[in-house]
C-alpha cells in the first residue's frame, strides 16, 4: 500500500480525493442541505488529496524527489486547468452557501459558516500544494534537458531540494505573491511564478472578501 501511494501521480491523487468526496457528499445529513453536502464532499476530497501530497513531501528525500518528479509527477497544463476549474466551482458554491446562511439560525447556521470557511482554507492549500509539485517537476525536468546547474530555481545552501523545499517556495508565493530567499534563474520558472503570483493575489482577495461576509453575516 505504501509503495502504491508513493507512486501515485497528481491525477491519481485528485481521483482518490474526488471518489471519497463524492461518496461523502451523497450521505444524508440533518444539518446540511444539498449544496452544503456538496461542499462537505469537496472538503473531505481535498483533505484526502492534501493528506497524500503532504505524506509524500514528508517521507521523500531529495533523491526520491528527483526520481519521482522526473518519471511520474507531470502536472501539466491540463492538470492545472482541472485544478483551477475545481477551485472556481467550489468558490462559486461557497458564495451561494454564504447567501443561504443568512436564512438559517442556531447550530445549523454555525455549521454552514464553519464549513464554508474550511472549504476556503482547503482550496487555498490545494492551489499551492499542486503548484509545489509542479515546480518540483519543472525543476528536475530542466535538470534532464539542460546543464546540471541550471534548474530554474536557486535554493540557498548546497543540498539538493526535496518536496518540502518546493512546498516552502510555493507557499511563500501564495502568502506574499513574491519570492523570498529562493531565486528564479530561468524564463520558464519566471513565467510559472508570475501566473502563480497573480492567481494567489486574486484568491487571497476572494478569501478576504468571503471572510468579511461571514463576519458581517454572523451579527
Amino acid at each position: 500500500m505504501q509503495k502504491h501511494l508513493s507512486s501515485t501521480t497528481g491525477v491519481q491523487r485528485l481521483g482518490y480525493g474526488a471518489a471519497v468526496g463524492i461518496a461523502v457528499g451523497l450521505l444524508p445529513s440533518p444539518l446540511l442541505n444539498g449544496m452544503a453536502r456538496g461542499i462537505l464532499g469537496w472538503v473531505v476530497g481535498v483533505a484526502v488529496y492534501l493528506g497524500l501530497a503532504w505524506w509524500l513531501a514528508h517521507t521523500f528525500d531529495a533523491q526520491q524527489t528527483r526520481e519521482r518528479a522526473q518519471s511520474l509527477d507531470q502536472p501539466n497544463l491540463l492538470l492545472l486547468l482541472i485544478m483551477l476549474a475545481a477551485v472556481a466551482f467550489s468558490v462559486a458554491a461557497i458564495a451561494m452557501l454564504l447567501q443561504q446562511v443568512k436564512l438559517l439560525a442556531g447550530l445549523e447556521r454555525a455549521v454552514h459558516m464553519v464549513l464554508a470557511l474550511v472549504a476556503l482554507a482547503e482550496s487555498w492549500l490545494m492551489i499551492h500544494t499542486i503548484y509545489a509539485f509542479h515546480y518540483a517537476h519543472r525543476y528536475y525536468l530542466q535538470e534532464m534537458a539542460r546543464k546540471p546547474d541550471d534548474h530554474g530555481l536557486d535554493f540557498p545552501g548546497t543540498a539538493p531540494p526535496d518536496y518540502f523545499d518546493f512546498v516552502y517556495y510555493s507557499y511563500v508565493i501564495g502568502m506574499t505573491s513574491q519570492v523570498s530567499d529562493v531565486q528564479i534563474i530561468s524564463p520558464d520558472m519566471r513565467r510559472i511564478t508570475l501566473i502563480h503570483s497573480v492567481l494567489s493575489f486574486a484568491f487571497n482577495m476572494l478569501v478576504l472578501a468571503f471572510s468579511i461576509n461571514v463576519v458581517v453575516g454572523a451579527f
